[in-house]
C-alpha cells in the first residue's frame, strides 16, 4: 500500500467558542490516526487511503475563552489565522463551530473579523468545509454558503436565517446537510453525528462501524430532526 495521503484541518475558533462542536468531531475524524497502531483492524488498514493533522487557529495564541467564559475549559491554539497566512498554508478542511452570539442589547454580529476573512480566503480551495450550530452563521457571513442549502442549531435557526445573506436556503428539520463539499450540521450532538458521516464519506461504512462502536455512538440518519419540531419550525 501507498503511504496515505495528509488531510490537514484548520478548527476556526475565537472567543466565545463552543468547545462541544468541535472537541468529539475532532477526536472522531482523528481516530484515523489509529490505522498505524496494533488497535485498528487489520483487514481495514488497506482502506484507510487517509492521515489527519490538525491545527487549531485562532486571533491569538492565548486559549480562546469558551462560550461559558471564565469557567469554561480552553484549547490552546497551534497558530493564528495571521501566522497561516504568512505561511502560505493552504488547508484540505475548515471545521468552523459556533461563535460569538449576536449582542443581546443591539444585535450586531460580533464574530471574529479575521476568522471571517481566513474563512473567505481557504474557502474556494479547501476539499471539504464542515460546520456545527451557528458555525453555520460564521460560513455565511464570510460569503461561503451563498446559493447553498444549509442547516444550524434549531434554537437559534430563525436569527440566523434572518441575519444571513438571503441566496442561502436554510434547512428546518435536517440533523445535517451536505450541500457539494459544504458539510453543516444543528446542535453539538448533530456535530458528532456528521462526524461520524464524514468518516464513512472518506472511509466507508466498515471504518465508519469501526468508529462509531469504539465511541458509542448511536447511528442516526441526516433527518433525524426532532428538535425542529421542539423549536417551532415545522
Amino acid at each position: 500500500m501507498s503511504s496515505p495521503e495528509i488531510l490537514t484541518f484548520a478548527f476556526c475558533i475565537c472567543d466565545d467558542v463552543t468547545l462541544s462542536d468541535f472537541i468529539p468531531p475532532s477526536e472522531i475524524i482523528g481516530n484515523i490516526n489509529a490505522a498505524d497502531t496494533p488497535f485498528f483492524p487489520p483487514h481495514l488498514k488497506d482502506t484507510a487511503k487517509y492521515r489527519v493533522k490538525f491545527d487549531y487557529l485562532a486571533p491569538e495564541k492565548t486559549p480562546p475563552s469558551s462560550i461559558l467564559g471564565p469557567s469554561g475549559a480552553r484549547v490552546a491554539p497551534t497558530k493564528t489565522y495571521e501566522e497561516a497566512t504568512k505561511e502560505g498554508i493552504q488547508y484540505d478542511v475548515l471545521f468552523v463551530p459556533a461563535g460569538p452570539l449576536p449582542d443581546p442589547v443591539t444585535g450586531k454580529d460580533r464574530t471574529n473579523k479575521e476568522e471571517l476573512a481566513f474563512i473567505a480566503a481557504q474557502a474556494p480551495k479547501a476539499k471539504y468545509i464542515l460546520s456545527v450550530c451557528g458555525g453555520s452563521a460564521i460560513l455565511a457571513a464570510a460569503g461561503v454558503l451563498s446559493g447553498r442549502r444549509a442547516t444550524t442549531n434549531k434554537s437559534a435557526f430563525k436569527m440566523v436565517e434572518a441575519m444571513s445573506p438571503k441566496d442561502i436556503t436554510w434547512v428546518a428539520k435536517a440533523r445535517w446537510v451536505v450541500d457539494g463539499n459544504i458539510w453543516t450540521s444543528s446542535g453539538v450532538t448533530a456535530g458528532t453525528d456528521m462526524a461520524v458521516a464524514f468518516v464513512e464519506h472518506l472511509f466507508g461504512k466498515e471504518i465508519a462501524s469501526f468508529v462509531r462502536g469504539g465511541a458509542e455512538i448511536i447511528e442516526h440518519g441526516m433527518d433525524d430532526d426532532p428538535f425542529a419540531a421542539f423549536h417551532g419550525h415545522v
